[in-house]
């Protein structure tokens, strides 16, 4: 009796020891798995924070860059408009000027004069030329054929033949208009200049 009790006492741990060392193997491996998940997992998070944190980068790195462009654009329009609001008011000074010139007697008694200089230079001969001045000057020219031309030519004269083929256009407007470019073209060389030494400053 008391071998067979030993027996199964022998059996029992036995079979004990054997669950034991599987379940403690099965605990192992599902640990170990368990781990290694755990690693991948903490690999994958940490790459893709990373990945954000280089995304958030560059995502702020490209605004950036967006407001240094739109800035310098402004800075460029704001450049343009003040160029252009100082070109109108040297325009509209000069027309001023011009127009106070005008009714001068140094005006008044040069303009018939700088017609015939005008028409010889030109080889033109009276008899086929309309010249063309202001309505309030035409009492100070003496030609053959003449002609009112708008006010808004502010002074001096056209030259045309009397068949409309050709003109010569010497009025104060025409002047302006040609000294305008000329004059925006140096005011834009001066301001680049100004904008270039203050931002080596």
């Amino acid at each position: 009796m008391l071998d067979l009790e030993a027996k199964l006492s022998s059996f029992r741990k036995m079979v004990w020891d054997e669950e034991k060392l599987k379940t403690d193997n099965e605990l192992f491996l599902s640990t170990e798995k368990n781990s290694s998940y755990i690693d991948d997992k903490n690999k994958q998070r940490n790459k893709e924070f990373e990945e954000k944190i280089k995304d958030r980068k560059n995502f702020l790195k490209i605004r950036k860059n967006e407001e240094i462009s739109k800035i310098k654009q402004e800075e460029k329009n704001d450049f343009y408009a003040y160029r252009e609001e100082l070109l109108d008011d040297f325009y509209n000074r000069l027309i001023t000027k011009l127009r106070a010139y005008k009714k001068t007697d140094a005006y008044k008694k040069s303009l018939q004069e700088d017609i015939k200089k005008m028409m010889k230079a030109l080889n033109l001969s009276e008899d086929e030329i309309v010249v063309c001045v202001l309505h309030d000057d035409l009492d100070l020219i003496d030609f053959k054929n003449k002609q009112a031309i708008d006010k808004t030519y502010i002074g001096g004269f056209i030259l045309k033949d009397i068949n409309n083929e050709f003109r010569y256009n010497f009025s104060y407007k025409e002047r302006i208009r040609d000294r305008k470019y000329e004059f925006g073209k140096k005011l834009y060389q001066v301001l680049e200049s100004e904008r270039f030494n203050e931002s080596n400053n």
